[in-house]
């Protein structure tokens, strides 16, 4: 790679969708390792197999269980005045039951996996977290699509679907964001690490100038007790990114293939509306950013 920053690669173009909610206009600060993404040779993507699970074995301590059943997932647009097309009418799905992380997975957990040998070696330039030993709670950035999923592997799980996401960032009510309805800016009682404007009197109101350490806003918690599932980074799912098929009423994963992958939560780059329970986001697979990191899930 040399010592010069990588070659911006053009993003594809997505599969056919009526519109998207975006995260790169609320960029607050455009320096080149935001815009820019690393192109590694790596196969087509797709997730390994679940490992196979023990029946009644307990729920890993860092993640939060999910129980089976209905929620509202897309934009409720009873609460909602920034519903984006893509992200769909409001319908009733069902899912599963599952578990998944407590937090964004942190760049020290993903060190431990490359030095098990199960990772490959994260980029570690400009706003990366990894390589910084001060950095070691902070989200694993910096890596792309196939990474978060051998990291998941790696612990025995996988990477949520786009329903598991949603339904574990918002509950079954509906909601906006995962605390509520309302976006309280009280100073120093802030619930989300989001990026508010290009001043940066403004984007540092949440405390934090880029990603914080994962789990500093307990405040803005999901009703499963999930944190950061809006703002601090967006997150990787398992979905290839499409229009969602209204048909599918149960435990929904996206389509079969696709070109680039459906991301969620948005970040500390993004304005509150695109933190939304229900904004969604794409990039391509094979690209890492300084915004994008991850959480695991699993089946119970």
């Amino acid at each position: 790679m040399g010592t010069g920053l990588p070659a911006a690669v053009p993003r594809p173009a997505p599969a056919p969708i009526s519109a998207r909610s975006g995260y790169t206009a609320s960029m607050r600060r455009p320096t080149p390792i935001l815009l820019l993404a690393l192109a590694c040779a790596r196969p087509s993507p797709g997730q390994a197999p679940e490992p196979a699970r023990t029946p009644g074995a307990p729920v890993p301590e860092d993640m939060v269980p999910v129980a089976a059943g209905e929620f509202l997932m897309g934009c409720n647009a009873a609460v909602d005045a920034d519903c984006a097309p893509a992200e769909g009418a409001p319908r009733r799905v069902r899912v599963s039951a599952f578990a998944i992380g407590r937090t964004e997975v942190t760049a020290g957990a993903y060190a431990r996996c490359v030095a098990a040998g199960a990772c490959a070696k994260a980029v570690a330039l400009g706003d990366c977290n990894h390589g910084h030993a001060d950095r070691a709670d902070r989200p694993a950035n910096c890596v792309d699509w196939s990474q978060a999923s051998a990291y998941c592997a790696w612990t025995g799980g996988r990477l949520p679907t786009e329903a598991e996401w949603e339904k574990a960032a918002r509950g079954t009510d509906g909601r906006r964001w995962p605390w509520g309805n309302d976006f309280p800016e009280t100073l120093g009682a802030w619930r989300a690490n989001v990026g508010e404007g290009l001043a940066r009197d403004l984007w540092v109101r949440d405390g934090w100038e880029l990603d914080a350490p994962v789990g500093r806003f307990p405040d803005g918690a999901s009703p499963y007790g999930a944190l950061d599932m809006a703002g601090n980074v967006a997150e990787w799912t398992a979905d290839w990114h499409a229009d969602y098929d209204a048909s599918a009423g149960r435990d929904p994963a996206g389509p079969a293939a696709g070109t680039v992958k459906a991301v969620r939560g948005g970040s500390w780059i993004s304005y509150r509306k695109l933190v939304r329970t229900s904004a969604r986001d794409w990039h391509s697979p094979d690209q890492w950013l300084p915004h994008v990191g991850f959480r695991c899930a699993l089946g119970l």
